[in-house]
């Protein structure tokens, strides 16, 4: 099979989007060859079996010639590939669903969100399978959703040392875009309480903005961790690349999570593979962590309170100490959401 892929970026060194470079080079090893359509295209692929055609945003073009390189890179490829994966952005489908209907090529969709909007739902109309990390994760009920589990680089993500190797001070991570709805201030808050409690606590907000208004609540956010006297305690790292995350994860003990109920995020579970303890609010973990730790690692959304309880919980009882529970959240990932079962998976759906 040879497959065209639709995806926003082909960058390596992307905090958010590097991560699917795995999942091509993976996908390159089975199949006789991967096309990869990108809006954005910031790296050349290590593959030789992988070849990558952008719709120019890196070369600044505008909406309207982003467009004319969509289908100029589609006219391209379509006649010489048996199918079609859309990787997150349901737009893309709808642009190339009338092109792929008359060759005759299938449409899959990759897709994890909050949101049910309608350009997901007539994407779904036009797919012919939908591909999803949970039920939560694409909650159109539909014959064509297909759950696989998330794709985590269990090589990438391992547990290096299971010995701790600081006992005073423990490093807490929040990892996302600055953006109000990664709810970094609800941490900043729920720390800060425990540093004044007499706990030594590091937090690491790791992510960038992009937008104006990202700025300026990053912005707030330094405020606040200076206004409860914790700014020397708060670290924000800006945008780190995938590629260096491992090397973060090494030197952490605790992951939070403020997301809302959807989808699994991914970095929960490259955490978990690390042996990182997680606590989050998304409710869709319940079915996740290990039962008799899923109530203490998820927390009631919005709730800086019950955050705080719970993350109290975890550093009283030194759960980024015990080996059996960190062994046993790798466990789940490799099981579950192991990248290589992913990609094995897709190959199978779309053969």
């Amino acid at each position: 099979m040879k497959l065209l892929i639709i995806t926003q970026k082909y960058d390596t060194n992307d905090s958010v989007l590097g991560v699917f470079n795995d999942w091509w080079d993976k996908l390159a090893g089975k199949l006789d060859g991967v096309r990869i359509l990108a809006l954005e295209k910031k790296s050349e692929p290590i593959s030789p079996n992988i070849e990558v055609v952008s719709m120019g945003k890196e070369r600044g073009v505008g909406f309207f010639g982003k467009i004319i390189g969509f289908y100029v890179g589609l006219f391209k490829t379509v006649g010489k590939i048996d199918a079609i994966l859309v990787s997150m952005i349901p737009k893309y489908v709808i642009l190339a669903a009338p092109i792929a209907w008359l060759c005759g090529k299938p449409i899959y969709l990759w897709y994890t969100g909050v949101s049910v909007h309608w350009q997901l739902r007539l994407a779904v109309l036009f797919c012919k399978k939908v591909f999803t990390a949970h039920e939560a994760a694409m909650r159109i009920d539909t014959p064509k959703r297909i759950i696989t589990g998330h794709g985590i680089n269990v090589d990438r993500f391992k547990i290096h040392d299971l010995r701790f190797k600081n006992e005073d001070i423990i490093t807490i991570l929040s990892v996302g875009r600055i953006t109000p709805s990664k709810g970094h201030d609800l941490i900043i808050r729920a720390v800060s309480d425990l540093i004044k409690s007499g706990y030594d606590l590091k937090l690491k907000i790791i992510g960038g903005s992009i937008q104006e208004y990202h700025r300026i609540y990053e912005q707030s956010l330094k405020k606040m961790a200076h206004d409860f006297s914790i700014g020397e305690k708060v670290e924000f790292s800006g945008a780190i690349s995938y590629d260096k995350m491992p090397d973060i994860f090494e030197k952490s003990q605790v992951l939070i999570n403020a997301v809302p109920y959807g989808g699994l995020d991914k970095v929960v579970l490259e955490a978990m593979a690390s042996g990182i303890v997680p606590l989050t609010s998304n409710n869709a973990f319940h079915s996740v962590f290990p039962g008799d730790f899923a109530a203490q690692f998820v927390f009631k959304e919005n709730d800086s309170e019950d955050l705080k309880m719970k993350l109290k919980n975890i550093l009283d009882k030194k759960l980024y100490q015990n080996d059996e529970l960190r062994d046993t959240l790798r466990n789940i990932v490799v099981k579950n959401h192991n990248l290589y079962n992913l990609i094995k998976r897709i190959v199978k759906e779309m053969a």
